[in-house]
């Protein structure tokens, strides 16, 4: 995330009481340098985001670092900036919807916009206090997303994606994700985080198709198959 637009990478931290804090790269993503930091304030002062969980990004497409805000509630809140991209005002505040009412993964959402099924959309994907991934695909356009539905991450034999299940299967690790191509085989892998500090690296299989639909055109029946990835660890 580059705040100032300088080509380096800064930071942003959410904390317990939901404040927002940046700190800024002074030297170079080669050898970064953070400065002391501040608070990122809200317009009227406060941000409502206990154990706050924040991402960056242009969430309506009009040129403008937006904040999108995963809390202890469960649900996301987003913040439109109605300042400029160099001075954000932060003052609009919405919650993500799915099937037109508030989302809300139960505690602790930690949120991720990621091009998951590469359709040139940004979706959605959600750790939460159970250590579960939640993927949400954007139905509608990258200026005005739209959710329909959710589904949970699954492991090649079928169990859900847990972080640090094996560990601690009925506990609560509150998973953090990343998404990178770790092993450079054309397919999205993911890195969870949580609360007992490791890393649990997660890499896509070959996917299996999971519908069909069949498109008529110029005469002839042509089938398309939708896959979904599965992962092992």
């Amino acid at each position: 995330m580059d705040w100032n637009n300088d080509s380096n990478v800064d930071l942003l931290v959410g904390d317990t009481g939901g404040n927002i804090s940046l700190f800024l790269n002074t030297s170079s993503d080669a050898m970064p340098q953070l400065d002391a930091g501040r608070i990122i304030m809200a317009s009227d002062g406060t941000f409502d985001s206990e154990r706050a969980a924040p991402i960056v990004d242009d969430w309506n497409e009009d040129g403008k670092k937006d904040l999108i805000v995963g809390r202890m509630g469960g649900t996301i809140e987003i913040y439109l900036n109605e300042g400029t991209d160099a001075l954000p005002v932060f003052s609009t505040l919405s919650l993500l919807q799915v099937d037109g009412t508030d989302f809300d993964i139960g505690t602790r959402s930690a949120p991720r916009i990621y091009d998951w099924n590469h359709d040139g959309l940004k979706d959605m994907l959600i750790g939460e206090l159970y250590g579960n991934i939640y993927y949400l695909e954007n139905v509608g356009t990258n200026a005005a997303p739209v959710f329909d539905s959710y589904e949970m991450f699954l492991l090649a034999n079928g169990d859900p994606l847990k972080y640090d299940y094996a560990n601690n299967p009925t506990g609560a690790p509150r998973s953090r994700l990343f998404v990178t191509d770790w092993n450079e085989d054309g397919l999205d892998d993911i890195i969870v985080g949580g609360a007992n500090g490791k890393l649990e690296l997660y890499t896509s299989v070959v996917p299996e198709p999971v519908s069909s639909t069949l498109f008529i055109l110029g005469g002839a029946a042509l089938g398309f198959r939708h896959f979904r990835k599965k992962f092992k660890q």
